[in-house]
């Protein structure tokens, strides 16, 4: 009997050890800003973080390996540098791949994308042009590329005698769009579309076209391949139509 206690307590004593030998969860962390729908925002049901990007960055960890996907949300303009220090490994926020990007990380192209201009429905204003612009207060999301476009149309010449207004978050541009605060807000193609659905607004025209790209740490090659991989299986599949459909119905 004794001996028997004897092997209980030492095998009490390794289980520790066997457990701290376990598998560690396997954590893919994501970068976002939740304030971009229909590509990232939280559903006001659930609380939940939702959007193509982020269902989308669920289904390649999911094909990478990852246990887990775990979405961080923080400011645009933070989310490459996040990167740079390791405190995520993806930037998933429709970021618009650029070459000044490019510098300070990897991206793996994803989706087409642009910049439109959004105006109230029941606006007379109908700008479709850069020039068109002019003169009337037009509203853009700080560090975005609808920014970069409009105040180089401004350096360039294209742009005169307008009111800039730059906000940390789209939710507040759209905000001030619809109290007449602002003329017009310059976002990403998709997301203009987005809103003229949901909301009182209409897209008048586009003014560029881009790629929007996942962004990975400079240097990063092997989450970058498997990235890339994992895209180029699900591209094509009822997955990606179900998501596209879902998000964009049907674009």
């Amino acid at each position: 009997m004794k001996k028997v206690l004897i092997i209980f307590v030492v095998v009490l004593l390794f289980l520790p050890l066997f457990s701290g030998c376990a598998k560690k969860e396997s954590i893919l962390k994501v970068g976002t800003s939740a304030d971009y729908p229909p590509f990232e925002y939280v559903d006001e049901k659930t609380k939940e973080f939702v959007g193509f990007d982020l269902d989308l960055m669920r289904l390649l960890g999911k094909k990478m390996g990852y246990d887990k996907v775990e979405i961080v949300n923080m400011d645009f303009d933070t989310i490459i540098p996040s990167l740079q220090t390791d405190k995520i490994d993806v930037g998933a926020a429709c970021i618009t791949i650029t070459n000044e990007r490019l510098q300070q990380a990897d991206a793996v192209p994803y989706l087409s994308t642009g910049q439109s201009i959004l105006v109230k429905k029941d606006s007379p204003f109908t700008p479709k042009t850069f020039e068109d612009l002019s003169n009337h207060k037009i509203g853009v999301q700080k560090g975005t590329t609808g920014e970069e476009a409009i105040d180089k149309a401004v350096t360039d010449g294209k742009i005169k005698n307008a009111d800039i207004r730059r906000y940390t978050s789209v939710v507040l541009a759209i905000t001030d769009l619809q109290n007449g605060n602002i003329d017009a807000v310059v976002i990403d193609t998709p997301v203009a579309t987005y809103y003229s659905t949901k909301q009182d607004f209409k897209v008048t025209g586009e003014l560029v076209s881009e790629e929007a790209g996942l962004f990975v740490k400079k240097g990063n090659t092997e989450l970058k391949s498997k990235l890339e991989k994992a895209l180029s299986e699900i591209k094509g599949t009822q997955e990606w139509v179900d998501l596209i459909n879902k998000y964009f119905g049907g674009q």
